[in-house]
């Protein structure tokens, strides 16, 4: 067999489908076993490559990664196909009648298993297609450009904002009825951070999701966002760099609640059907400039007055074979980043804030099983000792429209290391209307001032009606920044 040229990602995500298992089967039975190439939306095609590759007879190595288990398999390749000329009789049943959604078959005549390749596992990072060899694109990659806010020292944590049918404040150009006292939310922001005395000392925004409603991503829900960010940058003399943009489930929709589709049917479909999330992503390339092919996770510098201030951005909203689609899971990718996080350099003083949407510790009273229910991210566990290891100061998430502030540490068994403590921080919604908050609760906004030697927060009320509300939370956590010398 050829030296491996190709790797491609794959992941066992369809309900009680074993894929390796699958396509043996097939290869079993007939000889040879059609690959289905499940490419993402924003991947590249380059099938005439491929094409020009297998000319004649010759034959190319294919390496097949699954990261989220760690195993590898090499396989012959004799053949390339588009969908519409691929032979579906050698393709596994399961997707057979899905092939018009994937970018190409591969005909393989072996699947043999190999020992997981860590490298190769990471250079092909979140991609499904990777030419083996060579260098990914930095512009895609999870270390975003650092952004510069010398002279300032305060960062604005939102969440649950809702643009849409479930938003509270006024819009950015709507007019309101006589006796509506609504203002939009850049007022009600910017007068609370007056009564602070911190409007012109905010270096950075972040939003840990649900920018939208039920995925709506209609031109006025998105031009309402849109409209208001602009407004909010302006009054705060911010450039779009200083926007942290999270997605939230009501972002990234895979099973929307009226949905009839079978599971596995919607699992299967989605693996290459990516609509759900391109939206979000050409939203946040409009909002933030970050390109919409780039990975939803993510690491970004910003550079404040006295320290760095290095934070993490998670996608929580990857789960797929399921209508748990409340519940979060990071997975692979995500947790990768987090160990970026850990090894960016130290030049000055250094905080790590985590940022993500679905929330990693308790939050409600009573966490109830239900499948369109509403709890913990799945792999938290994961995401908390990764993030124990990549010395996290501050975790930051909203989802349950409920603020709270939570310190973890588990302490250390069987001789392990004892890690720092992490302080989880809940924000409520920021822009939902009333219906949609717990009740007894109201729109809450986070605020840290950040010097070298501590972070002071604040969670505050924000009102529709730019009236000062109520001060929930105002103390200093007692964490330390990070310097060269202790990394």
């Amino acid at each position: 067999m050829a030296p491996p040229t190709i790797a491609l990602r794959f992941r066992d995500t369809t309900p009680g489908i074993d894929t390796i298992s699958e396509h043996r089967s097939v290869l079993n039975e007939l000889g040879k076993v059609g690959w289905g190439w499940w490419k993402k939306t924003f991947e590249p095609v380059d099938g005439e490559k491929i094409i020009s590759l297998l000319q004649g007879d010759d034959s190319i190595g294919i390496i097949l990664v699954d990261r989220s288990t760690q195993r590898c398999f090499i396989c012959e390749c004799t053949e390339f196909s588009a969908p519409g000329v691929a032979d579906r009789t050698i393709v596994p049943a399961y997707y057979r009648d899905h092939l018009a959604q994937i970018a190409g078959v591969f005909t393989m005549r072996s699947i043999v298993e190999l020992r997981y390749d860590v490298e190769l596992g990471d250079a092909i990072g979140e991609q499904t297609f990777l030419w083996i060899g060579t260098a990914p694109d930095p512009a895609l990659g999870h270390i975003a450009k650092p952004a510069r806010a010398s002279g300032r020292s305060c960062v604005l944590h939102l969440s649950d904002l809702h643009f849409g049918a479930d938003y509270g404040f006024r819009v950015q150009g709507d007019d309101v009825e006589i006796g509506d006292g609504r203002r939009t939310l850049t007022d009600c922001i910017v007068a609370d951070l007056d009564r602070l005395g911190v409007t012109d000392d905010i270096a950075a925004v972040i939003v840990t999701g649900d920018f939208a409603t039920h995925g709506t991503w209609n031109h006025k829900t998105k031009r309402a966002a849109l409209s208001e960010f602009d407004a909010l940058r302006s009054r705060l003399n911010l450039t779009r760099e200083q926007i942290i943009a999270v997605p939230g489930n009501h972002d990234v929709v895979r099973y929307p609640p009226d949905a009839d589709k079978d599971i596995r049917e919607n699992a299967i479909a989605r693996q290459a059907d990516t609509d759900y999330e391109t939206q979000f992503r050409t939203f946040v390339d409009d909002l933030i400039g970050r390109s919409w092919k780039a990975s939803l996770n993510y690491v970004r510098r910003i550079q404040l007055n006295e320290t760095d201030l290095d934070i993490c951005v998670l996608n929580s909203c990857t789960i797929v074979a399921t209508k748990w689609t409340e519940y979060g899971y990071v997975g692979r990718g995500g947790i990768d980043t987090i160990v970026d996080l850990g090894q960016q350099p130290i030049e000055r003083p250094t905080f790590r804030f985590l940022a993500l949407h679905h929330h990693l510790l308790p939050v409600g009273n009573v966490e109830a099983p239900n499948s369109k229910g509403v709890s913990l991210t799945l792999d938290a566990s994961e995401v908390l000792a990764t993030a124990q290891r990549s010395r996290v100061h501050v975790v930051l998430h909203g989802h349950q429209h409920k603020p709270k502030v939570t310190a973890y540490k588990n302490l250390p068994l069987n001789g392990e290391a004892s890690n720092d403590q992490i302080y989880v921080v809940a924000n409520g919604s920021a822009g939902a209307k009333n219906e949609r908050l717990p009740a007894g609760e109201r729109n809450t906004y986070c605020l840290f001032r950040i010097h070298a030697d501590e972070v002071e927060l604040w969670i505050r009320e924000l009102r529709l009606d730019a009236v000062a509300g109520a001060q929930i939370f105002h103390g200093t956590l007692p964490i330390a920044a990070l310097h060269a010398r202790s990394t």
